[in-house]
């Protein structure tokens, strides 16, 4: 069987560790390196898929997927996998529901991440990102979106009977909530100055030149 193995690498640090020295945070020692990793050893295939993401990356073979239903028929085929979405996009409300819920899903069959064909009808090598969702009593798995290209070239090549391996490291980051700003503007038309206009009714009044 022929196979071919794929690097991914992002940015969210889930353990912050020094590899063979103590951990200090605020003064207080922490747990050895090696202390940590034996305590991963412990935990099930998942959650030390998860933990191990922040220290050595994942490696696992990948099983590609158009939709929901065919991650379902193939549950059995998902554990200790790396589910990639490769779902058609019928428009963007029905589409975006495999970013929103996808790792949830992919977590629900045993597999340690997911990545997920950019929703987009248009794609120039260019990942899409944006909202995911986690679900309480559900392992919270890697996951990440991929180009349409990337997943429609993995998709040819699994319909092949080519193993895809994939090595993903990421390192994104949850930083606390704070404050943001929009930007609000006020631009005066010179056919019609004292018309004021907001929401969807740009498009209209543009297309009536009352904004001209």
């Amino acid at each position: 069987m022929k196979f071919l193995i794929f690097a991914f690498f992002g940015g969210a640090h889930l353990l912050s560790l020094c590899s063979g020295k103590a951990i200090y945070k605020n003064g207080i020692s922490k747990r050895t390196f090696q202390e940590i990793k034996e305590e991963i050893a412990s935990y099930g295939d998942v959650a030390k898929a998860i933990i191990n993401l922040a220290i050595y990356g994942i490696t696992a073979e990948v099983l590609v997927v158009t939709s929901f239903d065919e991650l379902q028929r193939r549950a059995s085929e998902a554990r200790g996998k790396i589910v990639v979405y490769n779902q058609p996009y019928i428009n963007y409300s029905r589409t975006v529901q495999y970013r929103t819920q996808g790792a949830v899903e992919a977590a629900k069959v045993g597999a340690v991440a997911s990545l997920i064909r950019s929703v987009a009808s248009l794609s120039i090598y260019s990942p899409h990102t944006g909202i995911q969702e986690y679900q309480d009593g559900v392992p919270k798995i890697p996951t990440a979106c991929i180009t349409v290209e990337d997943a429609e070239m993995m998709s040819r090549m699994a319909s092949r009977g080519i193993k895809i391996v994939i090595q993903l490291k990421m390192g994104a980051k949850t930083y606390p909530d704070t404050d943001s700003f929009n930007t609000v503007a006020e631009i005066t038309g010179s056919k019609y100055p004292e018309q004021v206009s907001e929401g969807e009714g740009w498009s209209s009044a543009l297309k009536s030149g009352g904004f001209s």
